[in-house]
């Protein structure tokens, strides 16, 4: 499937005195193997990158903006998507790759409370239960569907400790549960955040993982909708999480005065393009 994503990012002031040093950081897309950029148009020109976790951003200095005023910069951009299941295919992961993931992507952060007594009780019932990394990783993802009723338009993301144990929660919390309890099994897992294209221009946001399994590599994994090993076309990966657990997509810094604020908000819309 070939989308055009149009992402208009908003700046305001609204301070009192003018703002005139900044810079924005504008995450634009994530490396995924079933995800192919054709290209893409940034409005002002920025300084683009790839960043940890192969994030690609968008860098920019922010023009001087007077009180009230604000800066609306754009990105457009064109990519194709398709189905795949990673489980047909093997992969040439070997034993050092694994143990090098396992330093990188075993360890608790903010919303993976790995040490926690719950996720530890329930961690230690899957280890019991299962040893190849596979099974694991199907038992977790079991509970993460499983356990959370789904609500949506949540405003706060939860973490996975307190989802389990209030037992609700969004895409957020079922990818965070994942991610938790798979670290707490030694299998390395990270969160991918992005879009879910259902046919209307404004796309829902969403979130989902990925783990790493020996001689398979790095799988998907969407707890909220059932899926292990799949991403479908309507997918659109956009930021990795794993050596942190929130990058934010669209951050402001300022420089100077520190009186000065802002309101920052970004609209996402995306649409397919006839081949």
């Amino acid at each position: 499937m070939r989308f055009l994503i149009e992402m208009k990012g908003r700046i305001q002031n609204i301070g009192e005195k003018a703002i005139e040093e900044g810079r924005l950081t504008w995450h634009l897309y994530t490396d995924m193997e079933n995800q192919f950029v054709d290209s893409f148009d940034v409005f002002p020109p920025a300084r683009i990158t790839e960043e940890l976790e192969k994030n690609m951003i968008a860098i920019m200095n922010l023009p001087e903006i007077s009180p009230g005023e604000s800066f609306n910069p754009t990105v457009i951009l064109r990519l194709d998507t398709t189905t795949r299941d990673w489980l047909m295919e093997k992969n040439d992961g070997n034993y050092n790759s694994l143990k090098r993931f396992q330093q990188k992507y075993c360890n608790p952060d903010r919303y993976w409370e790995t040490e926690d007594p719950l996720i530890s009780r329930i961690a230690e019932r899957i280890r019991t239960a299962a040893h190849e990394h596979e099974s694991l990783s199907r038992l977790a993802f079991e509970i993460a569907k499983q356990r959370i009723k789904l609500r949506r338009h949540l405003t706060e993301r939860k973490g996975a400790a307190r989802a389990l144990r209030e037992e609700e929660g969004d895409c957020d919390e079922c990818a965070d549960i994942f991610v938790a309890l798979a670290r707490s099994v030694g299998v390395p897992a990270r969160r991918v955040v992005g879009h879910l294209f259902k046919g209307s221009s404004e796309p829902e946001p969403h979130a989902w993982c990925e783990v790493f399994i020996q001689n398979r590599g790095w799988i998907p994994i969407d707890a909220s909708l059932g899926s292990f090993g799949v991403l479908n076309e309507r997918y659109f990966s956009r930021i990795r999480e794993g050596l942190v657990s929130e990058r934010p997509s669209f951050s402001v810094k300022l420089n100077g005065n520190g009186s000065s604020r802002v309101a920052i908000s970004e609209q996402i819309q995306m649409s397919i393009v006839d081949i």
